[in-house]
């Protein structure tokens, strides 16, 4: 567990759950392997709480309650098993760990990896069950079948980028797994709405997955399906969909 925590005291009253920062190296069990990380420099810990306030001000404040996330942690060199990760959901210690550095400086990845990463914790509170979902699967088109979950394409390039060249899904990454998949759309859905409700238009699997998302959200916390409302008027988006690595 995390033997001292030191508040961030610009942010400690905005941020729900508390961000915390750890005073030493710590390695918590969690699974099958371990997570390790390191304290953060300042600088970076205050930045990434600046953009956690940011990116979870539209939160309920009861979704982090239902979702089981009593604080987040700021840290660096996080790994789970020795595998570097940008973050990771614990929610056998109902915490989030979010290194402050690894991507920080990729525009747009480090706000994906913030949604990306709760909606596990949002997952796993649903039903206890994050990489099996039978009603899920039914979405998807006849003789699909998942890869071998994400841990096994950190590596891969552009795993995450946005792409409409798979029907039903938004990346690559997100065919991996079931857990991926609902996490990728839950995340899009808040970053990119735009190109969200561009998709919907032409892709009635995509529209099929947000309504059971909505679901799935209202039945854990009523209210927090907003959050993930899409706008089938939205404008054709301009931008260029940036890639992320999860």
């Amino acid at each position: 567990m995390i033997t001292a925590i030191t508040c961030l005291a610009l942010l400690q009253q905005l941020i729900t759950p508390p961000c915390v920062e750890l005073s030493q190296t710590q390695s918590v069990q969690a699974g099958g392997g371990f997570i390790t990380c390191e304290p953060s420099p300042f600088d970076d810990a205050l930045d990434a709480a600046v953009r956690i306030q940011r990116e979870f001000k539209d939160y309920p404040r009861q979704l982090f309650e239902r979702a089981g996330c009593n604080r987040i942690v700021l840290c660096t060199k996080l790994a789970y098993a020795g595998q570097l990760r940008a973050a990771i959901p614990d929610w056998e210690h109902n915490t989030l760990y979010i290194d402050t550095q690894r991507g920080a400086k990729s525009p747009g990845y480090p706000e994906h990896v913030l949604h990306h990463e709760f909606f596990h914790l949002i997952d796993h509170a649903d039903d206890g069950d994050v990489y099996n979902d039978a009603t899920w699967n039914a979405l998807n088109p006849i003789g699909f079948r998942y890869g071998n979950g994400g841990v096994n394409a950190q590596t891969t390039r552009n795993t995450g980028a946005l792409t409409d060249s798979i029907p039903g899904f938004l990346t690559h990454y997100a065919t991996t797994g079931v857990e991926e998949d609902k996490a990728e759309l839950f995340a899009f859905s808040i970053t990119h709405k735009d190109y969200i409700a561009t998709r919907f238009r032409t892709d009635t699997t995509l529209a099929a997955k947000m309504t059971r998302l909505q679901a799935i959200l209202n039945n854990l916390c009523p209210g927090a399906q907003n959050l993930i409302t899409i706008d089938s008027n939205a404008p054709t988006p301009s931008h260029s969909a940036y890639l992320t690595h999860n």
